[in-house]
């Protein structure tokens, strides 16, 4: 599967275009995300469907238009719809469904599933396949995510456990900043290391 990035938005949101074939999905995509259109015109991709890892705006803001474009289903956990619905900037925004641990998402021929992971939301999950994963803002490189922002501090602590529990070796994609692997958050992460006093 081939991973394409884009830095998008006023908070340099990581969006991700997954390609597998001619077939693709987009995880998370921020404000103004005329880049990835492009991309995809341009490229004659089939978007089948946008995901996000959770609902704050910043994740979320471009939905609108790239569904304009290519009239795809969006599709978040349950647990974040009042985060949208009740936020002025993404209110109008249409959710088509929602994921949970059941979910297998299906591109070409790659196989995403689902973890939840609440704790940054009360509906943030993370996209696992077998070389990777995409963590939203649940764990960054060297930092996790906030949980004052609707979210749960001894919620995102279990959610945090549960992913040190996969393979060292998968490559961990960020809603924002740089990429890194499991294995090295694991190592130098002073919240996964034990460093950080909770």
């Amino acid at each position: 599967m081939i991973v394409k990035r884009f830095i998008v938005g006023e908070y340099s949101t990581n969006s991700y275009l997954l390609i597998s074939g001619n077939e693709a999905i987009l995880i998370d995509v921020g404000d103004n995300p005329s880049e990835i259109v492009d991309y995809i015109l341009s490229n004659n991709i089939r978007l089948k469907s946008i995901y996000a890892t959770h609902g704050h705006f910043d994740h979320v803001l471009g939905v609108k238009q790239i569904k304009q474009y290519f009239n795809v289903p969006f599709f978040v956990h349950k647990n974040d719809l009042k985060l949208i619905n009740n936020d002025e900037r993404t209110k109008d925004i249409t959710v088509d469904g929602f994921v949970d641990e059941n979910t297998k998402i299906q591109i070409g021929n790659e196989v995403l599933s689902v973890i939840e992971t609440p704790g940054h939301t009360l509906g943030s999950v993370c996209y696992l396949f077998d070389e990777g994963i995409f963590t939203g803002d649940t764990l960054f490189n060297g930092s996790i995510g906030r949980y004052d922002l609707g979210g749960d501090k001894e919620l995102l602590k279990k959610s945090l456990n549960k992913i040190m529990h996969l393979n060292d070796g998968l490559t961990v994609y960020p809603g924002h900043g740089f990429f890194t692997t499991l294995g090295y958050e694991k190592i130098t992460n002073p919240f996964l290391n034990g460093e950080f006093e909770w």
